[in-house]
């Protein structure tokens, strides 16, 4: 029987169809030619679960995820369509986990099987969960990091303007004069410290000669402390005495004598009594000036006129009379 040429490309065309088929299904990690059993998963999210993401059972592939799609929109609850291969059985109340697959966060649904005899038929629905991995945990707290970061970032550029419209020509003339004159000021304690080193360091400086002094004198407080000590105890004496003398009556009579000199003192100064009259009239100095007057012209007239005053001679034993000529 001879064959066509049109049967040829027929048969040909057909070929490259199903290769082509395969291969499609084979690239989404499809396996046309194995039996598979379809099983459903509901999760509240996904994460990044892909169609043909693995389905794993201890590490090992024994299926693909067939499509993802809103079981209900209103939840927010959707549906994953899972192929499993027919010789794996699924026993009851296995759970289909929700995993991370990899560091780079791709996904896989993880098979935890249960101990149940019975197992599950094709079309159930598994018990499904989500695993939080470390990516996962830390992308969940880096989240309030992240709005920290955000809005420290905000603050800090509003406190960037700040300082710009703070630091203005005119205030960074002021800062540059305060720190040259801190500069300057730094300058001029060192130099005082420098110098107070040296005075003190030095053998023949005032504050080594104040020190050697001091020094001394301690020693001489030491070495006379048996002297000191004797005049601490004659002070002590001498306290005694004073608490033991009758200091109030002493004290009561000085303010008594006090009082009456007061009083005499007083009498005086009104012109009261002897004392008071001669202080307070001027007639006694008016008669004690005339007398002095007097006093002196007499004693100038005996000086002058000694005769007047006195006649002695060894001849003449009558006094001669002398007649003052008035002038």
């Amino acid at each position: 029987m001879k064959i066509t040429r049109e049967a040829k490309i027929g048969l040909f065309a057909v070929v490259c169809l199903a290769v082509l088929f395969w291969g499609l299904n084979f690239l989404k990690g499809r396996n046309v030619f194995s039996r598979t059993n379809i099983y459903y998963a509901i999760y509240s999210r996904v994460d990044g679960l892909k169609p043909t993401n693995d389905v794993i059972l201890s590490g090992f592939k024994i299926g693909s995820v067939k499509s993802i799609a809103f079981d209900d929109m209103k939840k927010g609850e959707l549906l994953v369509t899972l192929l499993i291969e027919k010789k794996y059985q699924i026993p009851l109340n296995s759970e289909a986990k929700l995993v991370s697959a990899d560091i780079m966060g791709g996904k896989a649904i993880r098979l935890d099987l249960s101990n149940s005899t019975t197992f599950h038929k094709q079309g159930d629905t598994l018990v499904s969960s989500i695993e939080t991995g470390i990516i996962d945990q830390l992308i969940y707290e880096m989240g309030p990091i992240k709005d920290k970061a955000e809005k420290l970032i905000v603050e800090m550029d509003q406190m960037l303007v700040n300082i710009n419209e703070i630091l203005n020509d005119e205030n960074k003339d002021n800062i540059n004069h305060s720190f040259e004159s801190l500069r300057s000021s730094l300058a001029h304690l060192n130099s005082m410290s420098k110098s107070i080193d040296r005075m003190l360091n030095a053998d023949d400086g005032e504050i080594q000669g104040t020190l050697s002094n001091l020094n001394e004198f301690s020693l001489t407080l030491k070495n006379n402390s048996a002297g000191i000590d004797t005049i601490v105890s004659n002070l002590a004496s001498l306290s005694d005495t004073l608490v033991k003398s009758n200091i109030s009556r002493i004290l009561s009579q000085s303010d008594s004598a006090i009082f009456a000199l007061n009083q005499v003192v007083s009498k005086i100064n009104s012109g009261e009594g002897s004392m008071g009259v001669l202080l307070q009239n001027d007639t006694l100095y008016y008669n004690l000036e005339q007398s002095t007057k007097n006093l002196e012209l007499l004693l100038y007239d005996m000086r002058v006129n000694p005769k007047r005053y006195i006649n002695f001679s060894l001849f003449d034993f009558s006094r001669s009379r002398y007649i003052e000529k008035e002038e």
